[in-house]
């Protein structure tokens, strides 16, 4: 029995650590090829829902800071005429989470060992990055990569958060361009 327990959690601890899906959307048609710099948008970074616990500048300048080396190590430079505009969605949302568990009672009552399920209800913090590139010609969307994570429930070193907030963003920007 001990067995199952610790292969079924060794299972689901794998499962948290695997390779996370990053969400992409983009215009088939644009020239990607042809894109040599970008520039901010306004505003550059954005939180939602848009309270003050969420908006964080030190959490604004770690992106900006991450996006910035990410793109430049991609060949695109920086200008304050760029041909794309670069925006990004730091989101917070709180999900439900329902575990089962199954409980062998070895005594039982009279009618011997019985096995029974017990339920509990919780939640978590899951943190989603959303990072926007536009026409600057035209502001409308032509790339857009998202991905998501859950947040620990006891508060990380700002080391550990710019490290995690770094490796979202090349998880997300080594997918541009496209092609």
């Amino acid at each position: 029995m001990i067995r199952y327990l610790f292969l079924s959690s060794l299972l689901a601890l794998t499962a948290c650590q695997s390779n996370q899906l990053v969400e992409l959307d983009y215009r088939p048609d644009y020239p990607y090829q042809s894109l040599r710099t970008w520039q901010w948008s306004d505003p550059a970074v954005q939180f939602a829902p848009n309270s003050a616990e969420q908006k964080s500048d030190l959490d604004a300048q770690r992106l900006r800071e991450a996006i910035s080396q990410q793109l430049t190590q991609q060949g695109l430079q920086h200008s304050n005429n760029g041909q794309i505009l670069v925006r990004a969605w730091l989101i917070s949302e709180i999900q439900p989470q329902r575990t089962e568990v199954l409980q062998y009672d070895y005594w039982g009552g009279i009618w011997g060992p019985a096995l029974r399920a017990e339920t509990y209800d919780s939640t978590y913090t899951v943190q989603k990055l959303q990072i926007d590139l536009l026409s600057a010609d035209t502001q409308q969307l032509i790339w857009r990569g998202s991905n998501s994570w859950p947040l620990p429930k006891q508060r990380i070193s700002p080391s550990v958060r710019e490290t995690r907030l770094r490796e979202q963003v090349q998880h997300i920007l080594q997918r541009f361009p496209p092609y």
